[in-house]
């Protein structure tokens, strides 16, 4: 059986998923921060990196003392509370953990989806493309990529008046609407085959008088594609 063209689609859209929250997750760019001595610094899921200062006339000796550690970057863990000018730590401690917790979340969901797709392809006895649980665990699943990830997105949006998102943060907001792209081409494709297959066949029987001269009964019928 040939593999059903919308299903291989949304499969190739949430393989690009996978792939923006993968990179988005090892960036350190997540959010720029203020820190009180007018420093910034890049802060990711798992990586911290400092930044450049704020040149102005009373810390260019300040500025000159971090061109050395500018470039060093620390690694970061499950409730690291790195935060910045006017931030409460409990406050980013907890955000940044969800945001770890939704996107470990997404990925092993997304890696389902796309392994439940090849099984179905092997054609395995377990598992066979006309199963009927086939295509909707593969939605089920980005379904599922794409709502955690909007879960820990939304709470993750602003942490404080002197950060700002950076361009990871923007990249899975692409994979979560990659992600949900996919579910919903999954789930249209579901019911779209269940408003044409789980009705009964349906037979239109119409009688026709061809001509007044020559009665007769033509049998226009119409049955349902399954």
């Amino acid at each position: 059986m040939a593999v059903q063209r919308l299903v291989a689609a949304a499969v190739v859209v949430a393989l690009l998923s996978l792939v923006l929250n993968n990179v988005a997750a090892f960036t350190p760019s997540w959010v720029l921060q203020a820190l009180e001595d007018g420093r910034k610094r890049n802060v990711g899921l798992w990586r911290m990196c400092p930044g450049g200062a704020e040149k102005g006339r009373d810390d260019i000796q300040a500025g000159n003392r971090m061109q050395a550690t500018q470039r060093q970057c620390e690694s970061l863990g499950w409730g690291s509370d790195y935060a910045g000018y006017q931030e409460s730590r409990s406050t980013v401690k907890l955000q940044f953990n969800m945001m770890r917790a939704c996107n470990l979340i997404a990925t092993v969901a997304l890696t389902a989806g796309q392994l439940i797709f090849l099984l179905g392809l092997v054609e395995l006895p377990f598992i066979t493309q006309e199963s009927q649980w086939w295509e909707e665990a593969i939605a089920a699943l980005f379904q599922l990529a794409s709502f955690v990830l909007v879960i820990g997105l939304v709470t993750f949006y602003r942490i404080g008046p002197y950060t700002h998102l950076s361009y990871s943060c923007y990249m899975d907001i692409a994979a979560c609407l990659l992600a949900t792209l996919a579910a919903a081409m999954l789930i249209w494709n579901i019911l779209h085959r269940r408003d044409d297959c789980l009705a009964p066949p349906l037979i239109i029987i119409s009688p026709r008088l061809a001509s007044p001269l020559y009665p007769r009964l033509d049998n226009d019928y119409v049955e349902s594609p399954c």
